[in-house]
């Protein structure tokens, strides 16, 4: 009789372990499908289409830069193809100026930019400076050869002493990539 107890208790967690990697498949399977769904109804328009300001008025000049920005990106059709593919929202908060904050929200091949932090999936906090150099850092393995270079060690302090934290990327991992990668210089 032990040996059918010890026998049975290894088999359960085995079908357990076998419903969890069933569970994920299917999540995985799902968001991948879900998300190029998304991409394949991105409407085809114009840059000027592409970028939307909620709120005008009360922007702040750190939205009117990634206004213009992000209004120069889009007439990369290589970013355009990034920009159809991504589904987040993400915040920058000056840590100088906290009432300067906006959210971008990247959604159908589409951005709104709007004032403040707007429940974010992603939230940035840094001064000026270091968004500025976060810009130049590139993604994928750019990001890595730039976090080797001096002022890359230095985007890493900042980050280990509180000056720059960044909320949501666990959460959003795939999310904060392509963001990167859009606001990456074209190549």
């Amino acid at each position: 009789m032990a040996k059918k107890k010890s026998k049975a208790k290894p088999k359960k967690k085995h079908r357990l372990l076998k419903l969890l990697v069933l569970l994920g498949a299917a999540g995985g399977a799902y968001s991948y499908f879900k998300n190029k769904q998304e991409a394949a109804v991105a409407p085809d328009l114009s840059p000027e289409e592409r970028v939307t300001v909620r709120d005008q008025e009360s922007i702040s000049g750190l939205g009117a830069i990634m206004q213009s920005l992000i209004g120069e990106f889009v007439k990369n059709p290589a970013k355009v193809r990034l920009l159809n593919t991504m589904n987040v929202s993400v915040a920058i908060e000056p840590r100088e100026q906290p009432e300067t904050a906006i959210t971008m929200e990247f959604r159908n091949g589409r951005v709104l930019i709007q004032p403040g932090a707007v429940n974010p999936d992603i939230k940035i906090s840094c001064d000026m400076e270091v968004l500025l150099q976060m810009a130049q850092m590139g993604a994928g393995l750019d990001a890595v050869k730039y976090l080797m270079t001096p002022e890359g060690k230095k985007i890493i302090e900042k980050m280990m002493s509180g000056e720059l934290k960044i909320t949501g990327v666990a959460a959003h991992p795939v999310g904060m990539m392509k963001f990167s990668q859009f606001l990456a210089p074209a190549a």
